[in-house]
């Protein structure tokens, strides 16, 4: 080992020591990005690495929901080290769920929105959430399919129906964010909500509801209501209008 690696791993074991003592959300937006990459690369300076990431998407939660493809356009990342980083997004998710599932029982619809709400809300691509729950209001399955786009996305019935063979929940709530849109059914996901009625009838599983997250709030199907509302739609055609120019 070169003296360029003992540096190296110096200064890892002080950033870990920083984080245990001082805490991950005190850390500077570098040092967190930093310290998530020790975890893709055993070895090395990834300082400059995590300055590059950052340069190029702006925030954590960017860097962790960006393509693997886009990813690897990054000097010194490659298809391998890509896939890591890509695969933290669900393990946070897999965290998040399994404490929920610990935690509490769903027994009003406004805790339902509220977990809704932490999956999607901040969402930057495509993301349908299934969540199974037991007759005893438990949280007792979860799914999450990310399909990497930003425009809406629809309700994708063949996942929906494997996570009801796997799990065989009692009840049903499905969710997907619109992430740069409002929260508004289009036409396909109105048909997929009809079809999801029926697929969950026949199945013997009640539907409590299919949830719309977008830049305004979250959207009850089965309600044809605005649920929560973060802020007027014109706000949101504001916003979204100013991002294109």
């Amino acid at each position: 080992m070169d003296n360029s690696d003992i540096s190296h791993e110096g200064h890892r074991k002080r950033l870990l020591d920083t984080v245990i003592n001082a805490g991950l959300e005190n850390l500077s937006d570098v040092q967190i990005v930093e310290f998530m990459l020790t975890y893709v690369f055993p070895r090395g300076d990834v300082n400059p690495l995590a300055h590059r990431l950052l340069d190029a998407y702006g925030t954590l939660g960017n860097i962790l929901e960006a393509k693997p493809i886009d990813l690897m356009s990054i000097r010194g990342i490659n298809e391998r080290s890509a896939k890591k980083i890509h695969a933290l997004s669900d393990l946070f998710f897999s965290y998040t769920t399994s404490k929920m599932k610990e935690v509490t029982t769903y027994d009003d619809v406004r805790e339902i929105i509220d977990l809704v709400e932490l999956l999607l809300r901040f969402r930057k691509t495509e993301n349908l959430v299934l969540l199974g729950f037991s007759a005893s209001n438990l949280l007792c399955g979860s799914k999450r399919v990310v399909s990497n786009e930003t425009d809406s996305v629809s309700m994708k019935l063949f996942e929906v129906t494997a996570f009801l063979s796997s799990v065989r929940p009692h009840s049903l709530v499905v969710a997907h964010c619109h992430p740069s849109g409002i929260a508004f059914p289009s036409s396909q996901d109105e048909e997929a909500f009809s079809f999801l009625k029926n697929l969950c009838f026949d199945c013997g599983v009640n539907l409590i509801d299919s949830y719309i997250v977008g830049e305004n709030g979250v959207y009850s199907q089965n309600q044809n209501i605005l649920k929560r509302q973060y802020f007027d739609i014109e706000d949101v055609k504001d916003v979204v209008f100013n991002k294109h120019q």
